[in-house]
């Protein structure tokens, strides 16, 4: 996540860049990971919460922010300006969510996949997805689409 008045963010890359990031987290070990492996010139600067990120990015004392797409979409739905951030279509690893269903109770887990499911096969599930996320993002990931097509199987 960027403020999108920074213009030469996308244009220059990562190198020279001060990217914040949640210490201790999976996004933290990821983007040293990558920054590491592409020799690329840029530094992580470690805070304790995203809160303390998005302060530092607002007063330009980091260039960007990195943590899992849905939390960024999430701070930005809650942000009182939230067109004022930009968020990168490029992801630099893939981490599953799941919902989490009370230990048997096959049920309401039947329920569950049986709407899931129908969200995918109907694609209602764009809708969903260009109404909470589609605004922040340029384009759905392909790993999004292979998703819709695995989940649209009625179980």
């Amino acid at each position: 996540m960027t403020l999108k008045d920074n213009k030469d963010f996308d244009s220059s890359g990562l190198d020279g860049k001060k990217i914040g990031v949640v210490k201790a987290t999976t996004t933290a070990g990821e983007l040293k990971k990558l920054i590491r492996e592409t020799s690329t010139d840029a530094e992580v600067v470690l805070f304790n919460s995203a809160n303390e990120s998005i302060d530092a990015l607002r007063k330009k004392k980091i260039d960007a922010f990195s943590s899992d797409q849905i939390v960024l979409i999430g701070i930005a739905l809650k942000a009182d300006d939230p067109m004022s951030l930009e968020i990168s279509d490029s992801v630099f690893s893939f981490e599953p969510f799941a919902l989490a269903v009370r230990r048997n109770d096959a049920d309401f887990r039947l329920v569950a996949d049986r709407v899931i499911s129908d969200l995918y096969r109907s694609k209602k599930i764009l809708e969903i997805y260009d109404k909470w996320i589609g605004k922040f993002t340029r384009q759905r990931l392909p790993i999004f689409d292979a998703m819709i097509k695995l989940n649209a199987t009625p179980e």
